[in-house]
């Protein structure tokens, strides 16, 4: 544990419970939104702060989408090919996605509503929730009459960040594409515009006036970008468990200055990589574990709103203890019926996508 870590080849990591990890930090931040209906205010009952204005599910958020651009990269680079990526890509968000949006509409949504079953089915406004969410138009799954006494008329208010994460999809192959992956620097250099564009925004007041998707985008655009840059890296660089306080006080200094996002994202990316690939032979097992993560990320918040919907006198605290295992049950279902099925057919839609670029190709000539 004392020595110093390097970033190793293959699955010898601890990945998976650290999105588990992940995933749970951000249902029960959202427990406290849910029983306090202020998105981002600083109320009673808000999501308590771990480190200055910090709070877990806005920094597990941050930490996804750095390990998400360090193996995001590394899926790409390694390969090399793009069918692979597209299809990998594509089967790892959108099924699981599409049947969590049948199940608040056709499970959930008779449960929760205030309008009759039938009057529901036959609104318009129900069945156009596939077409906002899978096209990220709209991502909130707002029903017809649902949640009406719940402080937030919310469905699934944590889809938001999937957008972004398409997002960085696309653009790490766009980037590809274009030839800006070749070189180990030109990954760090995408990760220095976004380290030198956060403190630029605030410096000038154009982080204040930007939309909220653009904002969303420079924050995210961050740490995705610095998991990049580290796979990059990955065979110069080492972490000790020591250089965790270190740089966690460092960033600490900076507190109130623009800097200070940048300098907790470096610090979160050395805590993940040491803790991703830290020798633990006792705790091999993990490992090998189930990655349901992505199923509780995606279904926790309708669950909390079902649990709130039932009983508006709940507790935060009970609220996520009824709401977990429920969440998880559902997270394991996803997994092993929806999940893990369509990615073992990655390999079939990645031929198929070749064919048709080769003949798309033929055509043209």
């Amino acid at each position: 544990m004392f020595d110093f870590v390097k970033i190793r080849d293959g699955h010898d990591n601890f990945f998976t419970p650290i999105r588990l990890f992940l995933a749970v930090s951000v249902m029960i931040g959202h427990a406290y939104y849910v029983t306090d209906g202020h998105m981002f205010a600083v109320a009673p009952l808000a999501e308590p702060s771990i480190f200055f204005e910090y709070r877990p599910s806005y920094l597990a958020v941050n930490f996804f989408f750095i390990v998400s651009g360090f193996l995001v990269t590394r899926s790409l680079l390694n390969g090399r090919k793009v069918p692979e990526y597209i299809s990998s890509r594509f089967l790892r968000v959108f099924p699981g996605l599409f049947v969590h949006i049948l199940f608040v509409m056709f499970i959930l949504g008779p449960l929760v509503t205030s309008l009759p079953v039938v009057e529901l089915f036959t609104h318009p406004q129900f069945y156009t929730q596939p077409f906002q969410v899978l096209s990220f138009y709209r991502t909130e799954m707002i029903l017809p009459g649902a949640f009406e006494n719940n402080t937030l008329q919310v469905g699934s208010a944590t889809l938001w960040t999937l957008r972004y994460e398409v997002i960085a999809y696309i653009g790490t192959l766009v980037m590809f594409l274009c030839g800006l992956m070749k070189a180990n620097s030109m990954l760090l250099a995408q990760c220095m515009f976004f380290v030198v564009m956060w403190p630029l925004a605030q410096i000038t007041g154009l982080y204040d006036i930007m939309p909220g998707s653009i904002q969303a985008i420079l924050r995210l655009c961050l740490c995705y970008t610095m998991g990049a840059a580290i796979y990059a890296y990955r065979d110069r660089l080492k972490f000790h468990i020591l250089g965790i306080p270190v740089i966690g006080c460092i960033a600490a200094l900076y507190n109130d200055t623009v800097f200070f996002e940048v300098l907790v994202n470096i610090w979160m990316a050395y805590i993940v990589f040491w803790v991703a690939y830290v020798k633990l032979p006792k705790l091999s097992n993990l490992q090998t574990m189930t990655d349901i993560s992505y199923g509780i990320y995606i279904y926790h918040y309708s669950i909390l709103q079902w649990v709130y919907h039932v009983n508006p006198e709940v507790t935060t605290l009970n609220l996520i203890l009824i709401a977990s295992p429920i969440s998880i049950v559902l997270a394991i279902l996803s997994w092993n019926f929806i999940e893990k099925p369509m990615l073992s057919c990655r390999g079939s839609l990645a031929n198929f996508l070749s064919h048709r670029h080769h003949y798309a190709n033929i055509f043209h000539k």
